[in-house]
């Protein structure tokens, strides 16, 4: 073999190498690492809902709009929080191996329960202890830390 053919396959091994490593680290962070970060965007967004719309969930008389609209968020994220789950191809691998980052599927699922049973009780008039029990399921449920401590 020449000089000139040991140059050009190795210069053809490195190419192809490249793109190799750059279509596997583009599907990985296609596949895997975008869809985790919207899940991690989600979960903050469930975090400040349940802060910025506290009074609605869990005033028994309140302002009838903020409790439309809060029940709305809180209804919308209940199914966005299952369909990013369902997004994450293989989550259940990831959950184990994140050591608490990502919540557990069944974890998620049970929050977005919790979340569907906060909207749907917003405009119930006894419903302080029973949302605040929900809210703290939510929170163990998703691994954050009490907003009542």
């Amino acid at each position: 073999m020449d000089d000139l053919t040991k140059i050009l396959l190795t210069s053809s091994a490195t190419a192809l190498g490249a793109v190799l490593v750059f279509a596997t680290s583009q599907l990985l962070g296609k596949l895997v690492i975008e869809p985790v970060h919207d899940l991690k965007k989600l979960l903050g967004e469930i975090r400040f809902a349940l802060v910025f719309h506290a009074q609605a969930i869990m005033t028994p008389v309140g302002d009838i709009a903020a409790e439309d609209e809060a029940a709305k968020t809180l209804r919308k994220l209940s199914c966005e929080l299952l369909s990013k789950i369902e997004a994450v191809p293989l989550y259940d691998f990831w959950v184990a191996i994140s050591h608490g980052f990502l919540p557990r599927r069944q974890n998620a699922v049970d929050a977005s329960k919790e979340l569907m049973g906060l909207s749907n009780s917003v405009h119930q008039a006894d419903r302080s202890d029973k949302n605040a029990a929900r809210i703290s399921k939510i929170e163990k449920s998703l691994n954050f830390g009490s907003i009542h401590e």
